[in-house]
């Protein structure tokens, strides 16, 4: 069979008519997940030793492995998802990175040598410069990383038979998402909804799958009230927080009867223990706050991420979920607790969790036309995910 066509469809013949058309079925169905925590354990753990042994240059084929085994254990409509990435193509797109790195930083060694004759700034040379410089653009190329990454991925992934794809630059999503991240930062996150939903379209406009084009028609108006609420309670929390860490300091010095002159003292002429104490003040107020803000920060993720799923589309297949404040809290606070106390070796732990998460409240209304759709025109990327590997904001 040709790979630029579809494999569902069928050409119409004088013994077999063309299908008459139908109204799009609408049955409600979902994925479903029946990976096994001790097979995917098995597998990462063969990965860490393996990258011990190679001195980390395995984990591009480890990576590979443990990305076919949840594909091929994630089934959608009752056919399952196909990875076909190559660990030597992960590789290749590291060493491209480094490379230019490299070169990178070969120009900084000449730009000083022969134009600045190693003159330093201030106490700065030449490779604080450099890692200074990586640090400044690995901002926007973390975002450029991020749409590459995803684009490699979909372009690997196959569901029956059919190539997923993504179109689009990266650097304009880049540029798109660098600009609107330092915009919302100059505002105090009063554009939050702006930058969700501007960079949630053009993910989801520009994925494809074979020759069918998804849909977002979310905007940002639609979640502008709900996230003022959210916004204020935020500001709410500071204060209570605040308020609560100033107390507790206060009772705790009036308890060991320090005077306000000694503490007077203290910060005029401070000391290491001033600092531990200041130090701890800090810790404190930030745990509390911390505590304070989880669930309202769980309760706006869940409903921004509902907000996103249902206004998605495929062709005919709608989406919806019922993801609650409880299930995003065990997402964020559970699952980050884990790879904490079990310092990273929860990370399968993890991904089973998320994933039989996705296949319990992902909703899916109806069924892709496959007649319709053929495979995508490109093959995708020949390499993938340097940059998002460099910058270590990558995942499975």
């Amino acid at each position: 069979m040709s790979d630029t066509i579809s494999p569902w469809q069928q050409t119409a013949t004088p013994d077999r008519p063309a299908a008459p058309a139908v109204e799009p079925d609408l049955t409600p169905s979902r994925p479903v997940y029946d990976g096994k925590l001790g097979e995917l354990y098995a597998i990462y753990l063969r990965h860490l030793v393996l990258m011990v042994l190679t001195l980390g240059w395995s984990r591009f084929w480890g990576r590979t492995r443990l990305r076919r085994y949840l594909w091929n254990h994630f089934a959608v409509l009752g056919d399952r998802f196909e990875y076909r990435g190559r660990g030597r193509e992960l590789l290749i797109g590291f060493v491209l990175v480094l490379l230019i790195l490299a070169a990178w930083g070969g120009l900084m060694w000449v730009v000083w040598v022969e134009l600045l004759g190693e003159k330093p700034f201030g106490n700065y040379g030449v490779f604080d410069l450099f890692w200074l410089s990586v640090a400044l653009i690995g901002f926007p190329l973390s975002f450029v990383g991020q749409y590459a990454g995803m684009r490699y991925r979909l372009s690997r992934t196959r569901w029956r038979g059919i190539r997923f794809a993504m179109a689009g630059s990266a650097w304009r999503y880049g540029a798109l998402a660098t600009g609107l991240s330092l915009c919302n930062a100059f505002t105090g996150q009063l554009l939050t909804p702006v930058v969700s939903v501007n960079l949630a379209k053009p993910r989801v406009a520009n994925t494809r799958f074979g020759t069918l084009p998804f849909t977002f028609a979310g905007s940002a108006g639609d979640i502008y009230g709900r996230f003022v609420g959210y916004y204020f309670l935020n500001v709410l929390a500071w204060i209570v927080a605040i308020g609560a860490a100033i107390v507790a300091i206060g009772g705790t010095v009036e308890g060991l009867g320090v005077s306000s002159e000694e503490i007077g003292a203290l910060f005029s002429q401070p000391s290491l223990r001033t600092a531990l104490i200041v130090l701890a003040a800090l810790v404190g107020a930030y745990l509390l706050f911390s505590v304070l803000i989880l669930p309202l920060r769980c309760w706006w993720q869940a409903y921004w991420f509902r907000y996103l799923v249902s206004h998605c589309r495929a062709g005919n297949v709608l989406f919806a979920t019922s993801i609650t404040t409880r299930h995003m809290w065990g997402f964020m606070v559970l699952n980050y607790l884990i790879v904490v106390l079990t310092l990273g070796l929860g990370w399968p732990w993890v991904t089973h969790r998320t994933l039989r998460l996705i296949a319990a409240e992902l909703w899916l209304y109806g069924a892709p036309d496959g007649a319709a759709i053929g495979q995508p025109p490109g093959r995708g990327p020949s390499f993938g995910e340097g940059l998002l590997d460099m910058f270590d904001v990558t995942g499975i």
